[in-house]
């Protein structure tokens, strides 16, 4: 996967998944990377928002992007 590739919430989900059962769990995960168990259980059941921390430990950073929205589809006759 190339730098430059987006990844969706899923896909960064799934990682983080693969990732903790490679460490041989939560638990050893979290110790592995210096993070709080609790938060990270948090952070991967969707309670918490994802930390820098977690980011730096699968690899990841963050990018936001915007987009235009499409016009709003006209109704007939109404103004």
């Amino acid at each position: 996967m190339s730098r430059d590739t987006l990844l969706t919430a899923s896909d960064l989900f799934s990682e983080l998944n693969t990732k903790m059962a490679e460490a041989g769990g939560n638990d050893a995960f979290a110790a592995l990377h210096g993070i709080n168990k609790s938060s990270l259980s948090n952070m991967a059941n969707c309670r918490r928002k994802i930390s820098k921390k977690l980011l730096d430990a699968l690899g990841l950073e963050m990018v936001v992007m915007f987009r235009r929205k499409q016009p709003a589809k006209k109704t007939k006759g109404k103004k």
